[in-house]
């Protein structure tokens, strides 16, 4: 019996799992998006949903536990200004999940997790004729947001992987 056990192992011990978590995290919150499969989806959505809402609280211990997962002070201070900015009302469901394709090598379900604008997507504004200064200015601020982040992004150090060109 699973009693009071929660998580998923993913095949791996409790360091490589939290190495991943922390990863994982630190591309979510730099690119605005992760691709990856399900499960791993499924098991760090409860890590990315807390840092949103530790975020919205915006105090010194709330971005302390923040720095914790992320080991990063400028993406830290990055993710509290911008969760804030895009989402004033909003105290949970920061995240939406996106189902994309079955991976060919194991047949693996690849989704995308994405930070919920509560826009409309792009091809449903065109068919719909009318728009609010709200969604337009919500839109404007989405734009700033993304491009914020690749500056962000660039800044940050990133190892890069030597991979073959086909």
């Amino acid at each position: 019996m699973k009693h009071r056990i929660s998580g998923k192992k993913l095949g791996r011990n409790r360091n490589q799992r939290q190495a991943l978590f922390r990863s994982q995290a630190m591309g979510f919150f730099t690119h605005g998006h992760l691709t990856t499969t399900d499960a791993k989806v499924k098991a760090i959505l409860p890590l990315i949903e807390r840092i949103c809402s530790l975020a919205k609280k915006n105090t010194l211990s709330s971005r302390r536990e923040i720095f914790k997962t992320l080991q990063n002070v400028k993406l830290t201070n990055f993710v509290v200004t911008q969760i804030n900015k895009l989402y004033p009302d909003t105290n949970s469901n920061f995240t939406r999940i996106a189902k994309i394709k079955r991976r060919q090598g194991d047949d693996a379900l690849v989704v995308k997790l994405s930070l919920f604008n509560g826009l409309l997507d792009k091809e449903e504004v065109k068919e719909s004729d009318k728009k609010t200064k709200d969604s337009d200015k919500k839109a404007n601020a989405l734009k700033k947001v993304k491009t914020e982040v690749k500056k962000v992004a660039k800044k940050t150090p990133v190892k890069k992987v030597a991979t073959k060109k086909k």
